[in-house]
């Protein structure tokens, strides 16, 4: 499998949630890595549980919830890095 990459992470969460921010005037560009999906109002409990699921498919990897804090589970820039470093570059 190819590594895969923060931004290439970012881009597929940002995609997935594409609705949602421009219901709020959000471009993806606008989005800073610290923006919190969760708290900002783009996804709910069950949408965390179906972005888990996308990345853990898409990405081939499987969360371990012990090496990533929950704070960071809706932060876009901390869970891009999570998942790049689950099979991302060496």
């Amino acid at each position: 499998m190819e590594p895969t990459s923060a931004q290439t992470v970012r881009e597929a969460i940002l995609d997935r949630v594409a609705e949602e921010l421009a219901a709020k005037g959000l471009t993806p560009s606008d989005v800073p890595d610290s923006f919190d999906l969760l708290l900002e109002g783009v996804i709910d409990s069950f949408g965390v549980v179906e972005m888990i699921m996308m990345l853990e498919e898409r990405f081939g990897m499987a969360f371990d919830f012990d090496e990533l804090p929950a704070d960071d589970l809706t932060r876009i820039g901390a869970l891009s890095e999570y998942v790049e470093s689950k099979n991302g570059p060496t």
